[in-house]
């Protein structure tokens, strides 16, 4: 039997059977050892799901030698992004029957398989890639916000580099095995920045999604701020902050980057760390209490954010930035006093 390591993170509740069974995480290891020498196996397969798309990173040092079992078929897209590089003539796929054989495939190219197709592959080379599974229903809340023609069809070259993909792919690694990164704000944000960019460079429409020129109005930039301070741990739809501006979410999205300068889920990392200087400066409240407050799942949640943005741990800001002669020691139970 073929060993699988799967370290699979979701905070949804218990899927159905037939969610079960899309093709991400361990059911897409399923799919790919299956057929397979009984010493193959996937040594890695972490995903993230959730309804509006999953993201699973597959790594098998012994490779796919044997041709594939068919994924079933589902209303959905795999958008597989490879990080490492494919020799001459190694990737073959197999689509509704149709035989394809790819060239040198390099580091940061992109496939896409349409699952509503019976395709199979076969990569008998090392592999590591990232495979993104977007539900046809997400592209098609999408292109209805936008107010343009759903998408017919996902198409690329086989091994087409795509910078842009690749660029978002790296930024999402570090995160996989941190399912605390994953709020729902986060998610949103990123599922936008990728479906986008498949439906403009992809879906081979004629309408391009709509650009927005202006920003928020002052209520709305006022409205979205106090929702995002109530709502710090980031369990906070993107459609709820567009709901309360009027807006559909890719006109609020685009909006948002307008007026703040960068992403709403963006923006509220950088506020929860300012909140969390002005802690570490004027109180003696623990690590632990400090990411509480801020939003954070623990102390090392906030360590990692807080050095990623300021460049230094919170110890050791802290250690910098006390102000000493104000704030009261609540270890030693007394008012420090001015030097």
């Amino acid at each position: 039997m073929n060993k699988t390591h799967t370290g699979e993170q979701n905070r949804n509740s218990a899927h159905s059977p037939q969610a079960q069974a899309s093709a991400y995480g361990a059911q897409m290891a399923k799919y790919f050892t299956m057929n397979q020498p009984p010493n193959v196996s996937i040594d890695s397969a972490v995903s993230v799901v959730r309804p509006q798309m999953a993201i699973t990173r597959l790594i098998a040092r012994s490779g796919i030698p044997e041709r594939t079992a068919s994924i079933p078929s589902e209303k959905a897209y795999v958008v597989s992004v490879h990080l490492n590089h494919a020799n001459s003539k190694e990737w073959e796929l197999w689509t509704d029957g149709m035989y394809t054989k790819t060239g040198a495939w390099p580091v940061g190219g992109v496939a896409m398989c349409d699952l509503e197709s019976n395709s199979s592959i076969r990569n008998p080379g090392p592999i590591d890639w990232i495979h993104y599974h977007v539900p046809r229903a997400t592209l098609d809340s999408l292109t209805d916000d936008a107010k343009i023609p759903k998408v017919k069809r996902l198409h690329c070259v086989y091994g087409s580099s795509d910078p842009i993909l690749y660029h978002l792919t790296q930024l999402i690694l570090p995160c996989l095995d941190r399912p605390e990164m994953f709020s729902q704000l986060f998610m949103d944000s990123f599922t936008l920045m990728i479906c986008s960019h498949l439906v403009e460079r992809y879906a081979h429409i004629r309408e391009a999604i709509p650009q927005i020129k202006g920003g928020l109005s002052p209520w709305q930039r006022r409205r979205v701020v106090e929702l995002l301070q109530e709502h710090l741990d980031g369990e906070l739809k993107l459609a709820t902050l567009a709901g309360e501006c009027r807006l559909s979410v890719s006109h609020f999205a685009r909006s948002f980057r307008r007026s703040f300068g960068t992403s709403a889920h963006r923006y509220l990392i950088l506020h929860r760390v300012e909140i969390a200087k002005v802690l570490l400066s004027e109180t003696n409240t623990s690590l632990v209490e400090i990411a509480a407050q801020t939003g954070f799942s623990d102390q090392a949640a906030l360590t990692r954010t807080f050095a990623n943005v300021v460049g230094v741990t919170p110890g050791k800001w802290r250690r910098e930035h006390s102000r000493r002669g104000i704030f009261v020691d609540t270890s030693n139970r007394r008012s420090l006093q001015p030097h």
